[in-house]
């Protein structure tokens, strides 16, 4: 019986020798080539491709379409399966990799026909553009077929890599659009919940668009307080009867895809060059979704910065002449028109009459199961997406539908010298709107929008403010509303050398006035992010690039700083009963500390009081209409609910409450309460448990027997949303850096993960320590470690 056990033990081991064996084997067998000879068709001169110890390549080519090879050769050789989830994501094709899992999801995005769209920007690319793009994609699929073996992620799911097209790379930039702007037209549709729903004096004061956090490079802040509305807050509750209460909704402060920058010019450096800071905020995962690269142009510049993996250009970086670094501008780049149609809705209403809809059908194929197909209905402003409360059919009007908002003019900044040579770049390019922040070495300094701006006519009236008509759901049946194209780079809204050679830039409202107008309003960031990195870059005279990273790593809670002071004030008489939250408050640092309990107390505290006082509107709207999604539109909601707890209006004290103080405690209680549901002392509720790293590999989200492999390590990190240092478990800084142009070698840039995809490269997570430690990485490429040649045959 004895030896019958044994030897079954010992069976097992074996059998699980083997599987790991096997399991490595697979996994080894997908690696990347880093060093050799190979001969390839499709280039046609010698390419030397160097890496070093974090696999950031340097590529020496002797003509740009060789270079966009080599490109496209190292993307799809370290990053495939990520450039595949992008190209399927915005063409709604998911459902051949994950089957029905994903099947709602494509059945809704083919909706906006992106596959098409893609094909017909690839169309009518300029010749320069098509043949880099053409390059790529050999390269792509060249690097697919040296191979030994298709990675790891389509062995798991049994898959196998389509070829890569051309219309594939403008489908990853979509994806971006995707990830930055709402397709669906959700805070737009949102507005008009609100507006039809609301007093008139209750959609005024929950919209409001600025106040003493505004911090715009060019004209001032807006008025904060606007007037009280009469009907009572407690009027809105659903508490009262629970059976009609559907909405589930809950405010948290949530980080909006965006970013960081800034630049001073060269009269505040040693050097005289100007400068540029970068930060792009995005979801993390792993891999990071940018690559580093470096490469030589024929002219003798070199290109470094980080490239999209899918597409051939460098994003941000430096070419030696010009540096530049990109935001979300936050602008309003689509529309939602309101369909009048006839009785059956066969046909709607345009200014030359009725006319049919146009109505095409997609076929979803679906991994293991069955195709399925969708109807889009089409109209001459764009795809129907939809209906309102009203059962009003809802068209969509998005740049990104058209030829203009998809292109690589992106590749033009290469060889650019200038900040107003780069300015024309930027309006003529086809990506999301961005703030565009730009230095050059002479030492001037630029902001513009890079992407396409509607040329609207017809919206001067409409929401009053800082609003005008476009940003609600409109009828354009009449001819008096809509867009006249795109506008004219010559009327892009710019700011060039301002006086105090200081540009900055966060995702909040940039401009002012007419120029405004030229942007649009669309969803905003509240402005304490941008407004502490203006008022730090105020409090140093000669910059440095270590000047740069401080105000990146700057995690100050100044934005939490009156909350803390109302916490303070509101147990500050009641000792007796609050001993240990006046023990947290009095150490919070003042700061989002890994280490804090009192920054996550105030930060608690603020979402409870928020929940209870305009989310409790956002649940009655969210009740009554499927149309209403309170985070497409609560980013400002700071504003309202201030003014409430510090005026205190005696009808708005909220239901069940005889006073705001009572309420006021009454949310210090649930937080607490929230904070020890499992136990423990309220010391030890620091910000870094709720603050802790959870990047990971999509693959690992799914079966998480793969997280010790494919994830990286859960640390406690610092920083928040309202702060410069933007910091949450899965999403926040993907990249950081700042450089001088003529002087790369003195910049730095780190980013989360590393550059390969696969879990056995030599430096799948390299570098991943130093962006989680906020030191400075080189922002060159380091010393050779590898060293690939290719050659035609």
């Amino acid at each position: 019986m004895h030896r019958s056990l044994k030897w079954l033990g010992l069976s097992a081991l074996l059998i699980l020798i083997i599987l790991f064996s096997c399991g490595y084997l697979v996994l080894h067998n997908g690696l990347p080539l880093l060093e050799g000879v190979l001969r390839l068709d499709e280039i046609q001169a010698d390419v030397k491709i160097e890496r070093d110890k974090q696999g950031i390549p340097t590529i020496y080519a002797h003509n740009r379409e060789d270079t966009a090879f080599a490109l496209g050769f190292l993307h799809a050789q370290e990053r495939l399966f990520q450039m595949d989830l992008l190209r399927k994501n915005s063409a709604g094709e998911l459902s051949e990799l994950f089957g029905e899992l994903a099947l709602k999801f494509d059945s809704k995005m083919r909706l906006h026909q992106f596959r098409k769209r893609a094909q017909l920007a690839v169309d009518n690319l300029p010749s320069n553009h098509k043949a880099i793009l053409a390059a790529y994609t050999n390269g792509v699929n060249a690097g697919v077929g040296q191979l030994s073996a298709k990675p790891f992620e389509y062995q798991i799911l049994n898959t196998t890599p389509a070829p890569w097209q051309h219309a594939d790379s403008a489908l990853v930039l979509i994806s971006m659009y995707i990830d930055l702007q709402p397709q669906w037209s959700q805070s737009e549709r949102s507005l008009g919940v609100m507006k039809d729903e609301l007093p008139a004096d209750w959609f005024a004061f929950l919209t409001s668009q600025g106040g003493y956090w505004d911090s715009p490079l060019q004209g001032d802040n807006l008025s904060e307080n606007t007037t009280i509305p009469q009907k009572p807050l407690a009027s809105f509750s659903l508490a009262q009867d629970a059976q009609l209460q559907v909405s589930d909704y809950q405010f948290f402060d949530q980080i909006h895809y965006g970013s960081n920058n800034w630049s001073v010019s060269g009269a505040l450096t040693k050097h005289g060059a100007a400068m540029v800071a970068d930060d792009m905020h995005l979801k993390l995962r792993v891999p990071n979704i940018w690559y580093r690269a470096s490469w030589y142009l024929e002219d003798g510049r070199r290109m470094t910065g980080a490239s999209l993996p899918g597409t051939p250009a460098i994003v941000v970086g430096s070419n030696e002449h010009i540096a530049w670094g990109f935001t979300n501008s936050q602008g309003d780049y689509h529309d939602v028109i309101v369909l009048k149609t006839n009785a059956d809705k066969t046909q709607y209403l345009t200014p030359e009459g009725f006319k049919t809809f146009e109505i095409e059908t997609e076929t979803v194929e679906v991994k293991g199961k069955e195709t399925n197909t969708v109807e889009v209905k089409l109209t001459q402003w764009g795809p129907v997406i939809g209906e309102n409360q009203n059962g009003d059919m809802l068209a969509m009007r998005w740049v990104t539908h058209d030829v203009e908002g998809v292109n690589f003019c992106l590749l033009d900044l290469e060889t650019t010298n200038t900040v107003n040579d780069a300015l024309l770049v930027a309006a003529e390019s086809g990506v999301p709107g961005q703030n565009l922040n730009v230095v050059d070495k002479e030492g001037n300094q630029a902001w513009s929008i890079m992407g396409r701006l509607p040329q609207r006519f017809g919206f001067e009236t409409g929401m009053g403010g800082n609003f005008n008509g476009s940003q609600l759901p409109q009828d354009w049946s009449q001819g008096d509303k809509g867009w006249s194209g795109y506008l004219a780079p010559v009327k892009y809204p710019k700011v060039v050398n301002p006086k105090d050679g200081r540009i900055w830039t966060a995702n909040a409202r940039i401009v002012s006035g007419e120029q405004l107008k030229k942007v649009g309003v669309n969803n905003y960031a509240l402005g304490p992010r941008q407004k502490q990195i203006r008022d730090a870059m105020y409090g140093v005279n000669e910059f440095t690039e270590q000047n740069f990273l401080n105000i990146q790593l700057d995690d100050r809670a100044l934005f939490l700083q009156r909350w803390h002071e109302t916490l303070l004030s509101l147990v500050g008489e009641q000792e007796r009963k609050y001993p240990d939250v006046i023990d947290v408050l009095n150490n919070w640092e003042g700061r989002a500390s890994h280490t804090s309990a009192g920054y996550l107390l105030v930060k608690r505290f603020r979402e409870n009081v928020v929940d209870q006082t305009a989310g409790e509107v956002y649940r009655y709207l969210e009740n009554n209409s499927n149309e209403f999604w309170p985070s497409a539109i609560d980013n400002f909601v700071e504003y309202p609910v201030w003014q409430l707890i510090t005026e205190q209006p005696s009808h708005h004290v909220p239901a069940g409450f005889d006073s705001w103080n009572e309420f006021l405690l009454a949310m210090l209680d649930k937080t607490i309460s929230a904070l020890l549901v499992d136990g423990g002392e309220l010391a030890d509720q620091t910000w870094g448990t709720a603050n802790t790293l959870a990047i990971q590999h999509p693959l690992s989200k799914a079966l998480p027997v793969l997280s010790w492999l494919l994830d990286m390590p859960a640390v406690p990190m610092n920083g928040d949303t309202y702060m410069p240092r933007v910091q949450k478990p899965d999403s926040g800084a993907s990249q950081r850096f700042a450089v001088a142009p003529g002087h790369e070698e003195e910049g730095y840039f780190h980013m989360s993960t590393g550059q390969s995809g696969h879990p056995l490269s030599p430096y799948f997570d390299l570098g991943h320590e130093d962006w989680v430690d906020g030191k400075p990485s080189a922002f060159l490429p380091g010393q050779t470690r590898w060293t690939l040649t290719l050659q035609p045959n």
